[in-house]
């Protein structure tokens, strides 16, 4: 059950992520509601009440907002800039604070509510609404005064995605790996006990290797927009910081489970654990992605 449910989830994420475009927003979207609820109950189990409705609500939000350029406005005349979607997200953002304050200072409770309610409703939207959504933007990322390409495997947005993750994954495999073989020094024990750093190590390098093997690949092989330029420099620099964020992400994750007293953040993947167990490097790691290429490699500094 495991190895099919492992195989079905994997399917489900690649064709996602070669279809872009609202497919992607779908499927992310609906991984991430289901991490939310994950979050709440996890924020419920230490006693604190977080709103399960404004968590879940902003969590649809950011994707929505995020799947907006994907959308065919232009046949009816709508023609949105480039950045709208994260032009928009520190509105969102700063909406989603403001009815986190409002609705729990009216909610039906004696007390209303708690700094612990108040801060965990917002820590759960950002945590698995805003990060996540980023792999969003990054899909539909595109160099500056690139016409618009229809054909979706050929996008650049597809080839910085595909490098994110491919680091993110090969961090997460060999890191694993390098440790069961070679680990010898705990990397944080009080949070994850079997992490070691020469895990770490081994994650970090395999992921400057991958970053660089898929970056050469996308500029000179498989896409004729060159979506990094031929910047081979910058290739070991995204694998580095990448996997440095998404195995924080890793610890980040252990941290809240502990402090829930919890193994895994679910049941609901048979097998697997939760969805925050499956994605709590993409969450940090997506996010730190999407910077990277649209200050580094697009330039805007």
């Amino acid at each position: 059950m495991r190895v099919l449910v492992g195989f079905f989830l994997f399917g489900a994420a690649v064709f996602s992520i070669m279809a872009g475009g609202i497919f992607l927003s779908i499927v992310l979207g609906g991984a991430c509601m289901i991490g939310g609820k994950e979050f709440v109950d996890m924020a419920r189990r230490k006693g604190i009440k977080p709103s399960a409705r404004i968590v879940l609500g902003m969590i649809f939000a950011f994707h929505a907002v995020a799947a907006v350029p994907a959308l065919p406005l232009a046949r009816f005349g709508i023609n949105l800039p480039p950045n709208f979607s994260i032009d928009h997200f520190p509105l969102l953002l700063t909406i989603g604070i403001y009815i986190s304050f409002f609705r729990l200072l009216f909610r039906h409770e004696s007390p209303p509510a708690t700094i612990a309610d108040i801060a965990s409703t917002i820590l759960g939207f950002i945590y698995v609404g805003w990060l996540p959504a980023h792999l969003v933007l990054l899909r539909n990322l595109s160099p500056a005064g690139l016409a618009p390409i229809e054909n979706p495997l050929q996008q650049p947005g597809l080839a910085y995605v595909w490098a994110a993750l491919f680091v993110i994954w090969s961090t997460d495999v060999f890191a694993y790996y390098a440790g069961k073989k070679f680990g010898k020094h705990l990397l944080y024990p009080l949070i994850s006990p079997k992490k070691t750093v020469e895990g770490a190590i081994g994650g970090l390098v395999s992921a400057v290797f991958w970053a660089t093997v898929v970056v050469y690949l996308a500029d000179n092989v498989l896409f004729t927009c060159h979506p990094f330029n031929h910047n081979m420099w910058q290739a070991p620099l995204l694998g580095a910081v990448v996997s440095v964020a998404a195995q924080l992400g890793d610890l980040c994750e252990s941290l809240l489970k502990r402090d829930a007293g919890l193994k895994d953040s679910s049941d609901y993947i048979p097998g697997h654990g939760g969805f925050l167990d499956r994605g709590d490097s993409l969450i940090m790691g997506g996010a730190i992605s999407y910077y990277w290429v649209w200050l580094v490699v697009l330039g805007n500094i």
